[in-house]
């Protein structure tokens, strides 16, 4: 009777094997094998073919990860839109862009549009991203995981430490460094020190939640919530990166000369930075779009219907 349970069992698909005959064999050698057993192995090969829920398992798995890494892609392609953003409203704040602004109503909705769009996005990234982070910071607790805490940590300490990096810099380097010109070797050197540190606190950001959330057995149904508001970031990114093309565009056709002129980052062409920016957003932007299309069609794909 056991020998014919045993040959029973290696009738079962191989996923199914893979994961349960070990145990499924331990339990049948564990006692005396009787006829209703092998009845009851039978009626399990039989269901085990016709509705594979090892394969079906495996599936749903694979789709989550790849929800996983739609969500998180947007989130890298959100910090990239940030940090192109961050340099765009460093080259308008001065006074010749802000006149432009006022006296042409393209440049001024544009700029408007750019403002816009990044509030919004900022907004779905943090409505979509907060419940995971929520979900895996209990979880993390629960399970006593310091690493994936530690891990969540890292946002914040980058923050302090950016801002503390932007103090010394300003209120005491500067300060005994004295007036400095634009072009000046220490003055390009203190510039590129900060925007280097702002950029290595948004990816060290950036890279702890991701590492935080691939660490926490965060489920399925946070996964698919975040990709509704994954996809309204991706739309105020494509907004956004509409409008600073427009933007540029129509500064070039209303005033030429500041278009062309050396009234970028540092001193540097206008043209040539907003370009920078242009294809930094734009990059961000079509990986964000790629992110949220992948994970719908695998949301798609684990629902139930499917």
């Amino acid at each position: 009777m056991r020998g014919l349970a045993g040959r029973l069992v290696r009738l079962y698909p191989r996923a199914w094997r893979e994961r349960y005959e070990e145990e499924f064999v331990a339990l049948l050698e564990g006692r005396p094998t009787s006829v209703l057993d092998l009845y009851d192995v039978a009626l399990g090969v039989l269901d085990a073919w016709l509705r594979p829920q090892v394969a079906s398992e495996r599936r749903v798995a694979l789709m989550r990860s790849r929800m996983q890494a739609s969500v998180l892609l947007v989130l890298w392609a959100w910090v990239g839109v940030v940090v192109a953003g961050v340099g765009f409203q460093k080259m308008t704040e001065y006074e010749d862009f802000a006149r432009a602004a006022r006296e042409n109503i393209t440049v001024g909705a544009a700029f408007d549009m750019v403002v816009v769009g990044a509030v919004v996005a900022l907004a779905a990234v943090l409505v979509g991203g907060g419940p995971i982070v929520f979900a895996a910071v209990r979880e993390a607790f629960a399970e006593g995981r310091k690493d994936v805490v530690l891990l969540l940590c890292v946002p914040l300490l980058s923050l302090v430490a950016f801002v503390g990096f932007v103090l010394l810099v300003g209120e005491v380097l500067c300060p005994v460094l004295g007036c400095l010109t634009a072009h000046s070797l220490v003055n390009v050197a203190l510039f590129l020190s900060i925007a280097g540190a702002f950029v290595l606190a948004a990816v060290a950001s950036a890279a702890a939640v991701s590492a935080a959330v691939r660490r926490s057995g965060v489920g399925e149904r946070l996964y698919r919530f975040a990709l509704y508001p994954a996809a309204l970031a991706a739309l105020a990114m494509v907004v956004v990166s509409i409008a600073t093309l427009v933007w540029g565009l129509a500064l070039w056709a209303q005033d030429g000369t500041l278009f062309t002129g050396d009234e970028g980052i540092l001193a540097t062409p206008t043209f040539g930075t907003w370009l920078v920016i242009l294809a930094v957003m734009s990059g961000s932007t079509s990986a964000a779009v790629a992110a949220v299309v992948r994970g719908l069609r695998a949301r798609r794909a684990a629902s139930p219907a499917s």
